[in-house]
């Protein structure tokens, strides 16, 4: 009887951690509420990406306002630039083209300052300093857009991954400012 018992249990168990694993994940309201807010406020914001990259960040679930979301935003946007630093730094010691290495060389530079701009933003949020964490914002979206044009410049192609590490970091300084603007 005690084997059956234990079975069972195990099985239940089991069966429990399946679920859980294969069952789709929802996004919190207060995201899926702001993250359509911001793009009622702005254009640019995709909302399917606001709601991806907040909802899975792990401070979202305690931000339950504006205010929390967009210091959320911003730490999402420290991780997109450090992310698109990081590859930039792989990309050098791959020895790139000659035509590509001083694009790449002026996004390392960038990079490091679009997370600044990011953890800044973050900073000024927290402090309720909105129009200032907003420049912050508007400073990341411009040297990320920078990016772009040193690699235009130099008549190469933006390579992958940094390709998507550029949209994204646009994106979440479009979104965290459409965020820290519905601040009330």
């Amino acid at each position: 009887m005690k084997t059956a018992t234990t079975m069972t249990t195990a099985l239940a168990t089991m069966l429990a951690v399946v679920a859980l694993i294969l069952s789709p994940r929802t996004v919190d309201a207060a995201v899926a509420d702001t993250c359509k807010a911001a793009a009622a406020s702005d254009v640019r914001v995709n909302v399917e990406l606001c709601m991806s990259k907040l909802g899975s960040h792990r401070d979202s679930l305690e931000a339950a306002d504006a205010r929390g979301l967009a210091k959320v935003a911003s730490l999402v946007g420290v991780d997109n630039a450090n992310l698109a630093a990081a590859d930039v730094k792989a990309q050098e010691a791959a020895d790139p083209n000659v035509r590509m290495k001083p694009a790449l060389a002026k996004c390392a530079t960038l990079y490091k300052d679009v997370g600044m701009c990011f953890a800044n933003a973050h900073d000024q949020i927290n402090n309720h300093a909105y129009p200032a964490a907003k420049q912050r914002l508007d400073e990341a979206l411009a040297q990320t857009q920078l990016c772009n044009a040193a690699f235009a410049t130099a008549g190469v192609t933006l390579p992958q991954p940094l390709a998507l590490h550029t949209v994204d970091c646009i994106q979440i300084a479009i979104i965290a400012g459409a965020i820290t603007n519905l601040i009330k």
